[in-house]
């Protein structure tokens, strides 16, 4: 209805709506063009973040809340040129209508106030309900692509879990629709009852004009102008007030977007160094304990690595095997004490050129639903011998067999997510791959971490064949809970609880009896046991 009266009472504004109809693509355009850049940004943001953040609900909260928000920069701007517009029509009104009575277009301004201020205050409560709601919004969004995945789809139809998944997500989505309908229910109530008074300022206006006809103050040329006018006075108050509370609503959603300034990166890359080859490795002291952790993962943790020498740490699981690695890598600082490579302190060499030094693998590490040749050069993208280097890597991790499926060769794509065409790989092949994408990088340091855990016994075989011959020369480190597999190093760290508790040769340690030749125990026993059975 208001924007009926806009049109028919002003053929200023008739225009610059028009105007703005015209531009709508355009706006489009820059708005999508403008959400592109800053989703860009935050996906920047998220690759240079510390890894502890990716262990903090609270950041991946502001994550999303942000990554909705993104349009908000780009509507700010339309917005306020939208407010310009309707204070461009009201001023116009406005002095057109106080050669008539001045008096008219205060009231007509004095009436819009209550509903203004209305809007204010739902536009701020709407949004911190919206902030409130996140973390249960990306509930439901997990609900959702567990649905969609397909990592999940096996055990949802095995379990017949499928139902009570969409139980968890309705009655979430009926909870967070609720709050938000009970909210905006309110708002429109207020707010429509607050625009009442603009309407009865338009009628008493009326009804004054039209006693000015009577008394011959007037005619009926103005009754119908300054009728008109108040009507398009009101619709251009209504634009502003909406504009305005976009404006505002977009400012708060840009000040929620800087809030994300408040996960520093306590990795900070500082150093200026640069790193040409690592000679020697020593953690002298270290201490460290994960960001809400009671117990510390590593605690005074001290020794020292020479130039091709391969190592192997033991221990049970949560011993800080992996979390000593991570620390090396410098994705985590330590609390206390010093990490060295070359004797230098790490944290004095560019972060880029340290990480760049070695060639990693973690048992934790997944592959991507990218070509099998860009699975393995996201490692080094940068050589020349791409293919011939792939073909080397996969063969060293005994991936022929899944070559073998790849009926286009390295363009294969890995799982049938965006190609029907695609390969879907067993966990063991995944490791495999995994396992290649680390040989595929061209460094003298090897740290691999767990890397037959998930191997069946002929794999492993051929994979710890292709290591020794790999691993010769180069220092290594890698964890194994299996101890059959440290043949391979030149000595072996036991660690328990964060703390190193041996140090020696396999023939040293088992001589002294302590827990390396206890672990080892479990393990011969594990084996009689089994020779028992089938006699």
């Amino acid at each position: 209805p208001l924007m009926h009266r806009l049109c028919r009472n002003s053929s200023i504004f008739l225009g610059i709506t028009s105007i703005s109809g015209v531009q709508n693509p355009a706006v489009n355009g820059r708005n999508y063009k403008g959400k592109g850049t800053f989703c860009s940004g935050i996906m920047g943001y998220s690759l240079a973040a510390d890894l502890e953040y990716f262990d903090n609900s609270e950041y991946h909260d502001k994550l999303m809340s942000a990554t909705r928000d993104s349009s908000a920069i780009t509507h700010l701007v339309w917005n306020v040129l939208s407010c310009i517009s309707a204070g461009v029509s009201f001023v116009g009104a406005f002095l057109v209508l106080s050669k008539a009575n001045v008096i008219y277009g205060f009231l007509m301004m004095a009436a819009a106030i209550p509903s203004s201020v209305a809007a204010a205050k739902y536009t701020k409560l709407l949004y911190r309900l919206s902030l409130a709601q996140i973390n249960e919004e990306r509930r439901k969004s997990y609900y959702q692509s567990i649905a969609v995945d397909r990592g999940y789809a096996q055990d949802v139809r095995l379990f017949n879990a499928g139902q009570g998944l969409k139980d968890r997500y309705a009655r979430l989505w009926q909870e967070l629709f609720g709050k938000r309908r009970d909210m905006t229910r309110r708002r429109t109530v207020l707010t429509s009852l607050m625009d009442c008074l603009p309407e009865a300022v338009v009628i008493l206006v009326g009804v004054d004009i039209a006693f000015g006809v009577v008394g011959g103050r007037a005619t009926v040329g103005d009754y119908s102008l300054y009728t008109g006018l108040m009507s398009q006075l009101w619709s251009a108050v209504a634009l502003l007030t909406s504009s305005a509370m976009q404006i505002y609503d977009n400012q708060l959603k840009i000040a929620n977007i800087k809030g994300l300034e408040q996960f520093d990166n306590h990795v900070v890359d500082t150093g200026t160094r640069d790193l040409g080859s690592v000679d020697s490795i020593e953690f002298e002291h270290v201490c460290f304990t994960y960001r809400g952790a009671k117990v510390r993962a590593l605690d005074d943790v001290s020794f020292r690595l020479n130039r091709q020498e391969r190592v192997v740490l033991v221990g049970l699981n949560g011993s800080g095997k992996s979390t000593l690695i991570k620390l090396l890598l410098r994705l985590y600082d330590p609390d206390s004490g010093v990490i060295k490579i070359n004797g230098v302190d790490i944290r004095e060499y560019r972060l880029a050129e340290l990480r760049a030094n070695f060639s990693v693998y973690f048992q934790e590490m997944r592959n991507y639903a990218f070509t099998l040749r860009d699975n393995l050069t996201i490692a080094d993208g940068n050589r020349e011998d791409v293919d011939e280097a792939a073909m080397a890597a996969l063969r060293a991790s005994y991936s022929e067999d899944i070559l073998q499926r790849a009926g286009r060769g390295l363009d294969t794509s890995l799982t049938r997510f965006f190609a029907t065409d695609g390969i879907e790989l067993s966990g063991g092949q995944h490791q495999k791959l995994a396992l290649a994408r680390t040989f595929f990088r061209r460094h003298n340091t090897l740290i691999l971490d767990e890397p037959s855990s998930n191997l069946d016994p002929k794999a492993e075989h051929e994979i710890f064949e292709s290591l020794q011959a790999l691993t010769q020369g180069k220092m290594t480190i890698f964890t194994s809970h299996r101890l059959s597999n440290v043949f391979l190093a030149d000595r072996i760290i036991v660690m328990e609880k964060g703390r190193i508790v041996e140090d020696g040769t396999q023939a040293e340690l088992l001589r002294n009896k302590q827990r390396y030749a206890e672990l080892f125990r479990y393990q011969q026993e594990k084996y009689a046991v089994g020779e028992e059975g089938r006699e």
